[in-house]
C-alpha cells in the first residue's frame, strides 16, 4: 500500500498581526491650489503692508526736515519783529515803508541801499565782491578823503574808515542792490538818527534835513616823526666834577 503524505496543518499564528503601514494620504489637487492662492493672498499683503510702512516712515521723515528748515530759515517770532520807515525831520515818509516781513530776515533787521542812497546823498563804488560807500561832504578834517565804508559781499566784516570791525549780521549783495543791516548805521553812521517804537514794533530811521554825516571811527594817522637834532643832549657829570666822585 502506497503511504499517502499527509502535510502538517500550518498552526495558527499567535499573537497580534503588525499592522500594515497606511499609504500616505494624497492631497486633493483642489485642495493644494487653494492652499496656494491663500500663501499668494498672504504675501501680497505681506508687501502691501511693508509699502504702506515704508510710504509712512518717509514721510514723517519728510515732515521733519521740512519743520527743521523752516524753523531755521525763519525769522523770530512776528511778535518781535519791526517794521521799518525811512522819513525826514519832519516826519513824511520818504520812498521807504517796510512791512515786518519786508523788514526782516534770518539775520535781522535790513533796509535796502537803493531806498536810503538817494536820500542821503552816498555814493558807492566797486565790483560784484567788494563795494565802498562814501558819505557826502567835504571829507575829514584836514584830509581831502572822504569818509567810506568798505562792504564785502555776504560778510559782515566791513572797513570803517579803514579801521576793520565785525557786524552781528552781514551786509547781503542781491544784484545791483545791497542790503544794510539797521545796525551798522545805528553804530557807525553819525547823522542819521534809528529809534525803535516798542508799543507799535517800528524802527523809525529819520534823515537829517542838511544831510550832514560822519562815521564814528575815523582814519588811523601816523605819528609825527622826531626830530632828532631838536633833542638837547643831557648834561652828562664829567670826571673832572667833584660831585661824579
Amino acid at each position: 500500500m502506497e503511504q499517502t503524505k499527509t502535510r502538517p496543518t500550518p498552526r495558527p499564528q499567535t499573537g497580534t498581526p503588525k499592522a500594515k503601514k497606511a499609504p500616505p494620504k494624497s492631497t486633493p489637487p483642489q485642495k493644494r491650489s487653494r492652499l496656494t492662492e491663500s500663501e499668494k493672498r498672504g504675501a501680497q499683503t505681506l508687501m502691501a503692508i511693508l509699502f504702506v510702512a515704508v510710504v509712512l516712515y518717509l514721510l514723517i521723515v519728510l515732515i521733519i526736515a521740512v519743520f527743521v528748515w523752516y524753523s531755521f530759515s525763519t525769522p523770530a517770532e512776528s511778535e518781535t519783529l519791526y517794521s521799518l520807515r525811512i522819513v525826514t525831520e519832519d516826519g513824511n515818509i520818504k520812498r521807504a515803508s517796510y512791512s515786518a516781513t519786508e523788514a526782516n530776515n534770518s539775520y535781522g533787521l535790513y533796509l535796502r541801499y537803493s531806498d536810503v542812497a538817494p536820500l542821503c546823498g552816498f555814493g558807492i563804488a566797486g565790483d560784484e565782491e567788494t563795494v565802498t560807500l562814501y558819505l557826502p561832504g567835504g571829507g575829514l578834517v584836514n584830509s581831502t578823503q572822504l569818509e567810506c565804508i568798505v562792504l564785502h559781499r555776504n560778510s559782515s566784516l566791513i572797513e570803517v574808515n579803514g579801521n576793520h570791525v565785525r557786524l552781528s549780521a552781514p551786509v547781503l549783495f542781491e544784484g545791483k542792490d545791497y542790503l544794510l543791516p539797521v545796525s551798522l548805521l545805528e553804530t557807525y553812521l553819525i547823522g542819521l538818527k534809528v529809534e525803535y517804537d516798542e508799543e507799535d514794533r517800528l524802527c523809525l530811521v529819520t534823515i537829517p534835513e542838511d544831510l550832514s554825516f560822519s562815521l564814528k571811527l575815523h582814519r588811523p594817522t601816523e605819528a609825527p616823526k622826531c626830530d632828532l637834532s631838536q633833542v638837547p643832549e643831557s648834561e652828562a657829570p664829567s670826571s673832572e666834577d667833584p660831585a661824579a666822585e
